[in-house]
């Protein structure tokens, strides 16, 4: 299915052009799935509208593939993805992470764990398989980079310093962070999210010519 069907930005079109090509549709899917999300709580200025349209994607992903709508493309790959054996479960806590983002800032100690936790991990399970264990340490990466993505979109001062914050706490606590070659658009976006850790400040425009050679010499040479 084409990109830009599903909306993916540059970004993610760059990062999933070094999936291998039997994990493209997943990497494709939560990609999309996970921008879809943000769009909802991006439009959404009434909470209860926020989680109706949220619930609507969660119920979606329960259903049989035979009851689910037609005519939309993100369901067609939902479908094709699950008909590929691929276990759903992991996305609906998707779900759960972005309906964080619908409570009130500032948040507290458990809304950002939740938050880190549901997002973060969610995505990384999809990709690399329900049935795999993540480590210790690419949990700690998958809560970092949520935290880190949160950080960059965040509009309120006091919740994006502390979302790096968090973010840069959790990377400082593991050496370094490895996938196998499936994983190896996971390690772009920890790459990028270490990236600011190490310098101390959020990178304002991803879409530089600097950001995108060092993205494609990992994405080739996984250095």
């Amino acid at each position: 299915m084409n990109d830009a069907v599903l909306q993916l930005d540059p970004l993610r079109r760059l990062v999933l052009a070094y999936a291998k090509k039997l994990d493209r549709e997943r990497y494709a899917l939560v990609f999309a799935l996970d921008s879809r999300f943000a769009e909802v709580i991006r439009s959404t200025s009434e909470t209860l509208i926020g989680q109706m349209r949220l619930t609507w994607w969660r119920d979606n992903l329960t259903k049989p593939i035979v009851d689910r709508p037609a005519g939309e493309p993100l369901v067609a790959l939902i479908n094709s993805v699950e008909e590929q054996g691929a276990d759903l479960g992991p996305l609906l806590d998707l779900v759960e992470g972005w309906a964080v983002l619908l409570d009130d800032f500032p948040w507290d100690d458990r809304q950002f764990d939740q938050y880190a936790t549901k997002r973060g991990e969610s995505v990384f399970r999809f990709v690399l398989g329900a049935d795999r264990e993540l480590t210790e340490i690419q949990r700690i990466a998958a809560q970092g980079w949520a935290l880190w993505d949160f950080a960059r979109h965040c509009t309120d001062t006091q919740m994006r310093e502390e979302a790096f914050s968090r973010c840069s706490s959790l990377f400082d606590s593991v050496s370094s962070v490895r996938f196998d070659r499936s994983g190896r658009p996971l390690s772009i976006l920890c790459k990028l999210a270490q990236r600011d850790v190490k310098t101390g400040t959020l990178t304002a425009d991803l879409y530089r010519p600097k950001v995108a050679s060092m993205i494609i010499w990992h994405g080739v040479t996984g250095c």
